[in-house]
């Protein structure tokens, strides 16, 4: 029988919690009782008959609410709109989070933000005080702080609004005040990172401390230096009110950095007892180059979250890991994980993975240890479900990456019940589990994969990019098999059976033993609720529709928003668009006023006509810049997308040669300037310019050089007698030798030329008429070639 505590917990968690009332089907009911996927209900109504339903039926019913005692229905709202801060003021988000700050130390001993190894505070020990002593102790703090609401029932209702929806309950609690008197929060945030960054260092006193925050507060904000920075009494005060003793800074270095990396609350050591007490999340690089969606070897990264109480790995994705190019702030092209990976790889950890076409039988969970009959009367969904459980994080243990400390994930976190505990910094202890875990993939997976590539360069193998590879979604499918049929069923060293605890059991069966200590209540998530985890951003219809990273969405629905009233103070006609990086095909308009969504697509669909991706995009947005285009050149950019899933569908062309570039070694400047000959010359002057003299001969021999027919040799000699007139004796008597009867010389005095060719070739190279030699009475003999060019001559 599963125990009350559980079930009592299982169903707060699923929006019915015992005792209360609901409306249902038109009529008041009583939460009675709750088994399994059913709940029990009693009516109130002197007609009404109890009735016996699926908790998915009563939640997902239209007329469905809480009542309280009075009868009106309450804010049963599971899955919060993460908009609502973006529409609050900075100074009303800073005092937000500034009471999260506060009552996040009630709960837990020390603010979110406290430095490594701070210990709670006097009377803030949970294990020492009891919460009305912390709730008190936080009042009169406040009060000696100067806030004006800061009495025991307003930390209480205050703390109870913020446990039911998390932060989104103090949205309507902002009080104004400052958490550190009159302090400012910037100079808080200094503090604390040079503290942080002196832990390694030399011992030193509270003076080198100040003097490193006056100058940090100087390069940080010169100008308002004297409006924020503290005196020195202010200082110590402020130390103290954080928890940091002045003496620690002059302790030993080893002592400081044992005392920071020390296991203090509220970090919890690497084992639990119950199913989702602690969930390990992280990324690694997976060792493995698959093909991106361009068609192009990647390198890939996988992040994963394990339980630590059965050893299940809940969730695991697999993305590309690709360097962006161009300037910092302004990269494109870049893709690793990011907080949206994380948060979907959370929403797929909470619903049951279906098994795929082509796995092994084995693989699934009616073959598996884990109980499948119950767990499919619990969940339908479970039926033809990988053998891999379904289990619902209670704490998550991230590191200090961007995409796990971000708003984003957070608050998503928040809103599910689910809190998020930092690793400390250099304590590898703090994720040992995950740690291990990675290493085991790499071992027991990754070596078998085509692509594999070693833990760095020194161990790749050699044209491993060369050879088959798998696609990112095929690999994706090959890891979650893996994960169903080995990891899962296989048994694991960190887990033991508590009757016999010499012999090791899988992590399946782990599960089996505490699902069914404590039992298990689905969490279904609608469409509708779904797509309040999407990013979002805040724009306004036109005529054209909204656009989102250059890219234009439209619909006719669409259009009845456009230049409409937001009915937001501060947004005007800004609506919520929500839009999903894995499918950018469609967005999302949230109308808060019927709490509906509005549909509309991305105007160029048609130039793509199948799946693609934020990063493909980014991808065919680089290469149509390189290229010369525009990011606003949107149908150019669409038919790039399609033709990287075109070149990405074809593969790489075997028959295609590869021509390596030269190699040039390394760039020298080996270039010699040389001199214009031309410099100094001054451009030609149009009027200064001399008429070139005619040609000095006449028109109608030239006109007879150009005819392929001579006439005789008589009657040429005769013709060419008198117009050959004699050659000066200041010709050298071998210049034209072997042209002597009819050579052309030129006006310089060079050689002869015999006249081949037409008429323009004479006025090309400026040929003239040579002066006739004197002929000696008997014939020289001549060559061939000088017949040849006898006869030429003769016929001029």
């Amino acid at each position: 029988m599963t125990p009350v505590g559980p079930l009592a917990a299982a169903a707060q968690q699923s929006g019915l919690p015992l005792g209360a009332r609901v409306r249902w089907q038109g009529g008041t009911y009583r939460v009675v009782a709750l088994q399994g996927a059913e709940v029990q209900l009693g009516c109130l109504d002197e007609q009404g008959h109890d009735a016996r339903a699926l908790v998915a039926a009563v939640v997902g019913a239209d007329d469905y609410a809480l009542l309280d005692e009075d009868g009106q229905a309450q804010d049963a709202v599971r899955v919060a709109d993460t908009s609502g801060l973006s529409l609050l003021s900075q100074a009303e988000q800073a005092a937000v989070r500034d009471w999260e700050r506060h009552l996040r130390e009630i709960d837990e001993g020390v603010p979110p933000d406290a430095a490594e190894g701070t210990v709670p505070r006097p009377g803030y020990d949970p294990a020492r005080f009891t919460v009305r002593q912390r709730i008190a102790a936080k009042a009169a703090e406040l009060k000696a702080l100067g806030f004006k609401s800061s009495s025991v029932s307003t930390i209480e209702r205050r703390r109870r609004a913020y446990q039911a929806r998390g932060v989104f309950g103090l949205v309507r609690e902002v009080v104004t005040g400052s958490p550190w008197g009159r302090t400012d929060e910037r100079v808080v945030r200094l503090l604390l990172a040079e503290v942080e960054a002196g832990r390694d260092e030399s011992d030193g006193h509270g003076t080198r401390l100040y003097e490193r925050l006056q100058a940090a507060v100087e390069r940080e904000h010169p100008g308002e230096y004297d409006r924020l920075m503290i005196s020195r009494a202010t200082f110590y005060r402020l130390l103290e009110r954080l928890g940091i003793p002045v003496d620690s800074l002059r302790w030993p270095t080893q002592r400081r950095m044992d005392a920071a990396n020390g296991a203090t609350a509220p970090y919890t050591p690497t084992w639990a007892l119950r199913l989702g007490e602690q969930v390990q999340i992280d990324s690694t690089g997976l060792d493995i180059i698959a093909v991106g969606d361009d068609g192009r070897p990647v390198q890939v990264e996988l992040t994963a979250a394990i339980d630590v109480a059965s050893r299940s790995i809940i969730g695991a994705m697999i993305v590309p890991k690709v360097p962006g190019r161009g300037p910092r702030g302004r990269r494109l092209g870049g893709r690793g994980t990011r907080s949206f990976d994380a948060v979907l790889m959370l929403a797929q950890a909470l619903a049951p993975m279906p098994g795929r076409p082509g796995w092994s039988p084995s693989a699934l969970a009616e073959r598996s240890e884990l109980p499948y009959a119950d767990l499919v009367a619990c969940d339908p969904r479970m039926a033809g479900a990988a053998a891999r459980p379904v289990i619902r994080p209670r704490m998550i243990v991230v590191d200090h990456g961007k995409i796990f400390n971000s708003e984003h994930f957070d608050d998503v976190c928040r809103m599910l019940g689910i809190n998020v505990r930092p690793a400390r910094t250099r304590t590898a202890t703090d994720k040992a589990v995950i740690e291990s875990t990675f290493g085991a993939v790499k071992k027991r997976f990754s070596q078998y994969v085509a692509g594999y590539t070693g833990s760095d360069l020194a161990r790749r193998g050699k044209h491993v990019a060369e050879g088959p590879l798998w696609s990112l979604n095929e690999l994706q499918d090959l890891l979650d098999e893996w994960i169903a049929l080995d990891w899962q069923q296989r048994p694991h060293d960190g887990l033991r059976s508590p009757f016999l605890p010499g012999i090791t059991i899988s992590p399946n069966r782990m599960y089996a033993t505490l699902v069914a200590a404590e039992g298990h209540v689905p969490l279904p998530l609608t469409a509708h609720e779904n797509r309040k985890l999407l990013p979002f951003k805040r724009l306004k219809v036109t005529d054209k529709g909204v656009t989102i990273d250059n890219r234009t969405y439209n619909s006719e629905d669409l259009q009845d928003y456009r230049n409409q009233h937001s009915q937001i103070p501060g947004q005007g006609m800004r609506w919520q668009i929500r839009y999903s990086p894995y499918a950018p095909r469609f967005v999302w308009l949230y109308d808060h006023t019927i709490d509906d969504w509005v549909e509309a697509e991305f105007i160029h669909q048609r130039l793509i006509s199948e799946a693609w991706t934020q990063w493909t995009w980014e991808q065919a947005t680089l290469r149509v810049l390189e290229d010369g285009g525009g990011r606003d050149d949107q149908r150019r950019i669409a038919r790039e997308v399609s033709a990287l899933r075109e070149r990405a569908r074809r593969g790489p062309d075997p028959q295609a040669k590869r021509v390596p570039q030269l190699f040039t070694g390394p760039a020298l400047d080996l270039d010699v300037d040389v001199p214009d000959p031309y410099e100094g010359v001054p451009d030609p002057d149009p009027a200064t310019v001399v008429r070139a003299p005619s040609l000095a001969m006449d028109a109608e021999h030239v006109l007879a050089a150009g005819d392929a027919t001579p006439p005789p040799p008589s009657a040429a000699r005769e013709q060419s007698q008198p117009a050959v007139p004699a050659v000066p004796d200041s010709i050298d008597d071998d210049a034209g030798h072997e042209d002597e009867p009819t050579g052309w010389a030129r006006r310089s005095g060079a050689d002869s030329l015999s006249l081949r060719g037409s008429a323009a070739d004479i006025f090309a190279f400026g040929y003239s008429r040579p002066a006739a030699r004197h002929m000696p009475d008997s014939p020289t003999p001549h060559s061939s070639a000088s017949d040849d060019d006898a006869e030429d001559g003769e016929a001029l």
